[in-house]
């Protein structure tokens, strides 16, 4: 599927023509009424690296537990990523939690107590071990709503059937009964490109509708996620705004395997050229974007010898999750927090700044023509405000050589000035002042904004007038 044509035939359109002028990318409110993307925790990154022996409830309470007291409440999802439910329904097939690891009830009570919020991750389909099982409230046998098995024990729904929806009632009113806050749906398609042997059906949209629509009539606030590098066509791009809160624009940027690192730079790279495409995608097809962008979990909580990252990397990881209005949930060990991440995660002006980036997305404005296409030294805009005190966030970056999966394939090497223009960002910049976010100092900003930045360093300008 040609996820990336649009935009980058956008690209360079827009790189050509200099100083083109801004069309401000707003986010609006989601499907659930969220106007700012959820902050948390999410299992994964421990697990998939092997860095944790058990994953259990056990763990999951220090992990979050830790986060709630350390990050002063800053960051309330604890969310638990696959394994977390048996290999087959109740007697209606409804997923059930595996007790011998969890009792979600009484986790949810407990993260509902500190102001937190538990979230799950299910994949498409029914269990193939409950065909013969019968969907709650009628006379039809689960294998009647099923057409195709594919991996993970399951089978992929019909979503003709008039009887598929009451499956998809039952199984998030069984959610909400426990106490759920946020589905993580993933492998979905189009999209999820890299699935192995899973044998995934092309097209399982609906199954995001039917997740939607039950959510609905559970009449609770539940945010649905789906996932993961979702085509990006018009087509579906209006199936996951109407039907999700947040989409997976990239495949998992943690490190598998290994334990530690937990995540290497060149996959940090593609991510954030994937959010680029993301960005120039939607400002194509909409004023108001409708869905966070999810570019999967950052990081910055633990210092090198855990994350593999520098003080520069994980401060350009944050800024530019920060700065794309997406999820901000943590994939690090929160016991082994070090002084660095705790100050980064609860910095009051970078969080001030995700208020305002959380409303407006920002978007690529290469320096020096104000294009949009990938580049190793890059400028963002987030902004500027339509009405009331005028705002905007500007991002400069340089994200060092391509490692493969940047886009931009340049290799400059060195401390490099990275200068954006007013024109560049396509803003008339008279009478703006600007001061860097982290550092709260005041910066020169007569004819635009410039830093000099080293390999993989970023800033953060806030701007009013």
């Amino acid at each position: 599927m040609a996820i990336l044509s649009l935009a980058a035939a956008l690209g360079l359109l827009a790189s050509t023509a200099s100083s083109a002028h801004l069309k401000v990318l707003k986010m609006g409110t989601t499907v659930d009424g969220t106007t700012l993307p959820v902050r948390g925790w999410n299992s994964w990154g421990l697990q998939a690296a092997g860095y944790i022996e058990a994953y259990d409830e056990i763990h999951v309470r220090a992990q979050c537990d830790q986060m709630y007291s350390t990050l002063q409440g800053k960051y309330k999802l604890c969310g638990l990523d696959s394994g977390w439910s048996r290999d087959g329904g109740d007697k209606n097939g409804i997923i059930q939690y595996d007790g011998e690891k969890f009792d979600l009830p009484s986790l949810a009570k407990h993260l509902h107590s500190k102001g937190g919020l538990l979230g799950v991750y299910v994949v498409p389909g029914a269990f193939v071990s409950d065909y013969d099982k019968t969907v709650k409230g009628t006379n039809t046998k689960i294998r009647d709503i099923c057409h195709h098995e594919y991996g993970f024990v399951r089978c992929a729904l019909r979503y003709d059937h008039p009887d598929t929806q009451k499956w998809f009632d039952s199984n998030a009113a069984q959610f909400a009964a426990w106490g759920v806050d946020y589905i993580k749906l993933d492998f979905i398609t189009p999209g999820s490109p890299e699935h192995g042997d899973v044998n995934l059906v092309d097209d399982s949209s609906s199954e995001v509708i039917g997740w939607h629509r039950a959510i609905q009539k559970t009449g609770c606030k539940i945010t649905l996620q789906v996932s993961w590098k979702l085509d990006r066509s018009r087509k579906y791009f209006d199936i996951w705004r109407a039907n999700a809160d947040s989409m997976r624009i990239d495949q998992d940027v943690n490190n598998y395997a290994n334990k530690t690192p937990l995540v290497k730079w060149t996959d940090i790279q593609r991510d954030i050229n994937n959010y680029r495409d993301w960005a120039v995608t939607a400002l194509s097809f909409y004023d108001t974007a409708n869905i966070h962008p999810n570019m999967d979990m950052m990081f910055v909580a633990n210092g090198p010898e855990i994350s593999g990252l520098t003080e520069d990397q994980r401060k350009t990881i944050f800024y530019h999750w920060i700065g794309a209005s997406a999820e901000l949930n943590l994939g690090s060990d929160l016991t082994k927090m070090d002084t660095f991440g705790i100050a980064l995660l609860t910095h009051p002006r970078l969080l001030s700044a995700a208020s305002f980036t959380g409303r407006y997305p920002m978007q690529p404005r290469n320096p020096g023509t104000g294009g949009n296409a990938p580049q190793q030294l890059q400028a963002w805009i987030s902004g500027p405000a339509p009405s009331g005190e005028l705002e905007l966030i500007v991002v400069l970056a340089n994200y060092g050589p391509d490692e493969g999966a940047g886009g931009y394939g340049t290799g400059v090497t060195g401390t490099q000035t990275v200068t954006a223009r007013w024109r560049d960002l396509g803003v008339e910049g008279a009478g703006y002042r600007c001061e860097d976010v982290y550092s709260g100092e005041a910066v020169s900003s007569r004819s635009g904004v410039s830093a000099r930045l080293a390999p993989y360093q970023s800033v953060m300008y806030r701007c009013t007038k």
